[in-house]
C-alpha cells in the first residue's frame, strides 16, 4: 500500500512540474518589458518592419508610433505619409530616407522638413538624382549632429545660408554644389565640425577645406587633371588627427600646418600629360613634407613612377607603396 502511495506521489509531482514548465514556456517575456525598452529595440529596425509588429497583440499595436527613429527604404509615398501622420512622438533622433524611385521635389522637401522641425539629430538621405532640391531648413537645423547626403540635393552658395551650430559629422557623396564657393561656405557654417568625408566626381567644386575644428578628414576626388580650379586641393585644418586622400595630384595642391596629425592614408595619381615632372616632383615633395609628425603613414604612389624622390628623407615610420 505504501509503495502504491509513493508511486502516485511521484506521478502527481511529475505532472505538477510539467504544468509549471508549460506555463513558463507560454509566458511572453518580451511583451512584459517596459515600453521604453521595447521602443529602443524597435528603433534598430526599418520603419516598415517596426510597423508590422502591431499585429502581434494589443500590447504592440501602437508601440511603433513611439519609436524615435525613422528608416525608410524606397517605400511608396502613401506609406511614408501615413507613418508620419500616425506618429505619436514629437521628436526624431535618426531620420534615414533612401528614396530612389520617382518622386516630386515637393514631396521630398516635405519629408525632410518634417524631420528638421522635429529636432532631428542624425539625418541620412539618398535620392534618385543629384538634381533633387533639398529644403533650405536642412542647412539651418539647430539640432543636427550628423548629416549624410548621397546623390541628392544642391549645396547652397550664399554666405549665411548654412548655420549648423551642433553638426559634428558631415558626409557628402556625389552631391551637387550651387557654385565653386559652396563647399567653403558649408564648412564655415559648421563651427564644431569634427569629421568631414567628401566623395566627388571631377570638375565639381573648388576644393578648399578650411576649419579649425576638423579632426578626421576623408577626401575621395576624381579630377580630369586639366589645371582648372576643380583640380586644386587646399587643406587648412590645424587640429587634424587623421587624413585620408584619394586624388589626382597636381602642382596646385597645398596643405597648411598639420602638427596634430597622427595617421595619414594618401593615394595619389598623376596626369600622364604633365609636361614638367621636376616642378611636379617638387610640389609633391612639399606636400608630403607636411606630414612631419605623422606616426603612421601609408603612401600609395603607384601611378607616379616618374616622380623624383632623391631629396625625400623620411624620419618616421612609413609604409611606402610604389
Amino acid at each position: 500500500m505504501a509503495a502504491i502511495t509513493e508511486e502516485q506521489s511521484r506521478k502527481r509531482l511529475k505532472h505538477s512540474h510539467g504544468e509549471v514548465e508549460q506555463a513558463t514556456a507560454s509566458i511572453d517575456r518580451i511583451s512584459e518589458l517596459p515600453d521604453s525598452i521595447l521602443c529602443h529595440i524597435l528603433s534598430y529596425l526599418r520603419t516598415n518592419t517596426s510597423v508590422r509588429t502591431s499585429i502581434l497583440s494589443r500590447r504592440w499595436r501602437y508601440l511603433w508610433a513611439y519609436v524615435p527613429n525613422l528608416f525608410f527604404h524606397n517605400e511608396n509615398q502613401e506609406i511614408v505619409n501615413s507613418v508620419m501622420l500616425l506618429r505619436r512622438v514629437q521628436t526624431i533622433n535618426i531620420f534615414r530616407l533612401f528614396h530612389e524611385i520617382e518622386c516630386t521635389d515637393y514631396q521630398l522637401q516635405t519629408w525632410v522638413t518634417f524631420a528638421t522641425v522635429r529636432n532631428v539629430q542624425k539625418i541620412d538621405l539618398r535620392f534618385l538624382s543629384k538634381e533633387d532640391v533639398l529644403p533650405r531648413c536642412l542647412f539651418t537645423c539647430k539640432t543636427l549632429v550628423s548629416m549624410r547626403l548621397r546623390s541628392c540635393g544642391v549645396i547652397p552658395v550664399r554666405r549665411g545660408a548654412v548655420c549648423l551650430p551642433h553638426l559634428k559629422k558631415l558626409h557628402l557623396i556625389y552631391v551637387r554644389f550651387e557654385a565653386d564657393e559652396s563647399l567653403i561656405h558649408l564648412i564655415s557654417g559648421c563651427p564644431v565640425l569634427a569629421e568631414l568625408s567628401i566623395k566627388l566626381s571631377h570638375g565639381t567644386v573648388y576644393r578648399n577645406v578650411s576649419s579649425p575644428t576638423i579632426k578626421r578628414l576623408m577626401l575621395n576626388f576624381r579630377s580630369r587633371g586639366n589645371g582648372g580650379r576643380s583640380d586644386r586641393l587646399e587643406i587648412n585644418t590645424p587640429a587634424l588627427e587623421y587624413l585620408k586622400i584619394s586624388d589626382s595630384f597636381s602642382e596646385h595642391n597645398k596643405c597648411g600646418v598639420l602638427n596634430s596629425l597622427v595617421q595619414a592614408d594618401i593615394n595619389l595619381v598623376n596626369d600622364h600629360n604633365i609636361p614638367d615632372y621636376v616642378l611636379y616632383s617638387r610640389s609633391l615633395l612639399e606636400f608630403i613634407d607636411r606630414f612631419c609628425n605623422v606616426k603612421r603613414l601609408k603612401l600609395v604612389l603607384s601611378s607616379c613612377r616618374k616622380v623624383c624622390f632623391r631629396s625625400l628623407i623620411i624620419s618616421f615610420s612609413i609604409s611606402l607603396v610604389i
